[in-house]
């Protein structure tokens, strides 16, 4: 049985299709979304998500957004969303690196919510890509 998958981005909509499944982090933990799911709103962490459709699994890196899960559709507003194949690791791997840096450094006048951001993004990347 399949659902409606509505993603949108600020560049506009990412993705429209009918799915099997989805998997994705939310604040308060991992949860799997079928067809017929209860109604649901929520917070979406910076974590790697995967949906499967037509019997194949397509893994994706997101950086934050909403859910909302209704009787016909399911909506992911989402800051920013890339696919596995469009990840190049070994930036991920120089991002994390450079975030982690920052952090340790605080008293050089860093905007510790920007730090904690990048390594957020950079570690979703790394964790979409080993999966």
């Amino acid at each position: 049985m399949k659902f409606r998958l509505v993603i949108v981005s600020p560049r506009g909509c990412y993705l429209d299709e009918e799915v099997e499944s989805l998997t994705i982090k939310l604040s308060s933990g991992y949860r799997t979304i079928l067809a017929k799911h209860v109604p649901l709103i929520g917070a979406i962490a910076y974590a790697p998500m995967h949906i499967v459709k037509d019997g194949q699994t397509i893994h994706y890196a997101l950086h934050g957004g909403a859910i909302n899960v209704t009787n016909e559709k399911v909506i992911l507003m989402v800051n920013a969303i890339e696919r596995k194949d469009e990840i190049d690791i070994e930036r991920a791997k120089r991002a994390k690196e450079r975030a982690e840096g920052r952090l340790k450094n605080k008293d050089n006048g860093i905007d510790i919510k920007r730090a904690q951001l990048a390594l957020y993004r950079a570690l979703s990347r790394i964790n979409t890509v080993n999966q």
